[in-house]
C-alpha cells in the first residue's frame, strides 16, 4: 500500500530507497534501537519495505506500517539506519528527465515523511480520521 500523507511511517529490517537527493545527516541514539545514521532525502522520494521486522511490531513510533510492499512516496523524507556505515548509493534514471539515488539497506531502518507533495492537500492519517457517525449516514 502507498502512503503519501504527512507523519506517515515505515519500520523494517530492509527497505529500498530512492531520491533525487540523499543526504547524511548526523548519528542519533533512538530508544529501543540504539545508534542511527540520519538521512535527509529531498526531492521526490520514497522508501519501500523488503523485508519485515521480526516479531511484527512497531519499535520506534507506534501506528508505523510494517507490511512488506508498503511505501511512502513524498517530496522529503527523514530515514533513520541503525548502522555506523553510510549507504552505497547508485545513481538509476528515475523519470524521463532526471536521474535518482537508489539505495538498499540490510538493517533496521525507520523512514518518515517530512514534507508531502505540495500538490496534495493536507492529508491525515486515514486510521486518525474518525469514522461518520451512523445517523449521518442517511
Amino acid at each position: 500500500m502507498e502512503f503519501v500523507f504527512q507523519g506517515a511511517s515505515i519500520e523494517c529490517d530492509s527497505a529500498e530507497i530512492i531520491s533525487r537527493d540523499i543526504k547524511a545527516s548526523s548519528f542519533v541514539n533512538l530508544p529501543e534501537i540504539g545508534n542511527c545514521q540520519k538521512y535527509n532525502c529531498k526531492r521526490n522520494s520514497e522508501a519501500k519495505i523488503l523485508e519485515e521486522l521480526e516479531p511484527k511490531r512497531a519499535l520506534y513510533k507506534p501506528g508505523s506500517h510494517l507490511d512488506k510492499d508498503d511505501t511512502l512516496k513524498s517530496e522529503d523524507i527523514v530515514i533513520y539506519i541503525n548502522s555506523l556505515k553510510s549507504v552505497k548509493k547508485e545513481v538509476i534514471p528515475f523519470s524521463h528527465r532526471h536521474k535518482a539515488q537508489k539505495t538498499i539497506t540490510k538493517c533496521f531502518t525507520y523512514a518518515e515523511i517530512s514534507l508531502q507533495f505540495p500538490n496534495i492537500q493536507a492529508l491525515k492519517d486515514p486510521r486518525q480520521v474518525p469514522a461518520i457517525p451512523d445517523e449521518l449516514e442517511e
